[in-house]
């Protein structure tokens, strides 16, 4: 059950306005029917559709079985987003293309009706959303903000998988049979993206920092002012080796300050925020008054995205995940601006360093992390794309901010690492108006804009819409 394929040909085909513009929720898609091959008919109906769904897949091998697990959602009927452009005689007597434009409306939400029509208990309790406060699926499956065009799929040792949404225009031309002439009906197809709905309003600038205190100690006779980069005499080392309690020990709390919510295309850094607070009653006595030099020796920071898939099974219901990583700094790739160490500040009076700001770290609206705040993304590769947050009912995507800094304090090394779970925003209504970054493929092939069906909740130019104060003018260039 693979996505739908582009099936066009003489007989009919479907050709889109303007194909570089992007569809979302709201927007009204418009194109043309053309038919190249010769008929004459006193009878015909071209009727367009717009068909949205969900479906997941899940193959799982025991040894040599194996069994087949599917899910499958219809966002809505397929009479509810129609356009009959044609009803009547059809002729090619001027010896040209026959040629019929359409206009069809996306829904901005799926059907409830047509979601649950012809499911069962089992298949509806299989699904990501629910009635909210409602654990069966008793009530339904309720509908939801239409989401975008998504594709992500896997191939293990014991398990294959995969799960995707998708969109196509389908027309048909059922030509009515005649005493000389059987009927016949001709189909073709078009797969197109629909985008999410960008999230509203203006670039977030609250990123809801969270704060943790990560505690630390460094023991050293190097942390004694005049002895940092003095000779350690044989006593000295053999009381850090025993770890002797007359080795002076520095306490510390690393305090750091990370988001919980980023948003694709904010022209804002990702802040992550840094700062030294010494413990000095915990801290031996001799250097409880010194203010110490904590440089930074490494860091790294990843998003780690889970796509996630569940379908009906015999008794109840299957799921399976995979995770990838994507590096958003580390100091590899941004070692220019950290060589030779960057120290932090050191005191509860003193101001964190940004480290974000200091980096330049910044997604771009494809979910591209640009280097250094340039607009040169580190790396394009589909695998290396941070896609917004996404959940619909068969498949969803889920992010976790994973963080690791490494000190270095007196000749000694110490490090620290936490895991947040973090909410990516797609970008805003406002950017995305105003055009600074939506239009924006630069670096991108061909194939590699077509690959970005994984992070497909970003905005690409793949599908044709017009909002519908343009409608009017667009179709008469169609010559209606």
């Amino acid at each position: 059950m693979p996505p739908t394929a582009r099936s066009i040909n003489d007989e009919l085909s479907i050709e889109l306005l303007n194909p570089s513009t992007p569809s979302f929720p709201g927007s009204v898609i418009l194109g043309r029917v053309m038919r190249q091959a010769p008929v004459n008919a006193p009878s015909a109906t071209v009727r367009v559709r717009l068909q949205g769904r969900a479906k997941a897949k899940l193959v799982v091998s025991r040894g040599e079985s194996k069994s087949y697990y599917r899910s499958r959602f219809k966002f809505w009927s397929e009479s509810a987003v129609v356009d009959t452009v044609h009803d009547g005689p059809v002729s090619d007597a001027d010896n040209g293309p026959l040629s019929w434009p359409f206009a069809l409306a996306v829904p901005t939400h799926t059907s409830a009706d047509a979601l649950n029509f012809g499911l069962s208990e089992k298949e509806r309790s299989a699904s990501f959303v629910k009635v909210p406060g409602q654990i069966t699926a008793s009530a339904g499956i309720p509908e939801q903000p239409l989401p975008g065009s998504f594709y992500y799929d896997y191939s293990g040792f014991s398990k294959k998988w995969h799960g995707f949404v998708e969109f196509w225009i389908e027309a048909e031309l059922a030509v009515q049979g005649t005493a000389k002439s059987r009927a016949r009906v001709f189909k073709a197809t078009l797969p197109i993206r629909i985008n999410s709905p960008p999230a509203p309003g203006p670039p977030i600038t609250d990123f809801r920092l969270e704060t943790r205190n990560m505690p630390g100690c460094v023991s050293s006779h190097r942390l004694v002012p005049g002895m940092e980069d003095g000779e350690l005499s044989f006593r000295q080392k053999r009381q850090r080796f025993f770890g002797s309690s007359k080795v002076p020990s520095l306490r510390y709390v690393l305090q750091v300050r990370y988001p919980t919510v980023i948003q694709l295309g904010s022209p804002s850094t990702i802040p992550f925020l840094l700062r030294v607070i010494p413990d000095r009653e915990k801290s031996s006595e001799i250097i409880a008054d010194v203010s110490q030099t904590l440089t930074i020796k490494s860091v790294e920071l990843e998003v780690r995205t889970t796509v996630s898939i569940i379908c009906p099974g015999t008794f109840d219901w299957h799921s399976t995940d995979q995770t990838r990583k994507v590096l958003l700094a580390s100091t590899s790739t941004f070692s220019s601006l950290i060589e030779g160490g960057v120290a932090l500040p050191f005191g509860a009076d003193e101001k964190p360093l940004d480290l974000g700001a200091l980096l330049g770290i910044k997604v771009d609206a494809m979910g591209r992390v640009l280097k250094e705040g340039r607009e040169t993304p580190i790396n394009s590769a589909p695998d290396s794309i941070i896609v917004p947050t996404y959940t619909t009912y068969c498949v969803k995507t889920e992010h976790e901010l994973v963080w690791q800094v490494a000190l270095t304090v007196a000749g000694e090394s110490w490090k620290c690492s936490t895991t947040q779970k973090l909410l990516v925003l797609p970008q805003s209504q406002d950017m995305l108006t105003n055009g600074t970054e939506s239009a924006d493929l630069k670096g991108f092939t061909p194939g590699g804009v077509a690959a970005l069906a994984f992070g497909a909740t970003a905005i690409e130019f793949a599908s044709n819409s017009a909002s519908l104060l343009e409608v009017v003018a667009a179709l008469s260039e169609l010559d209606i």
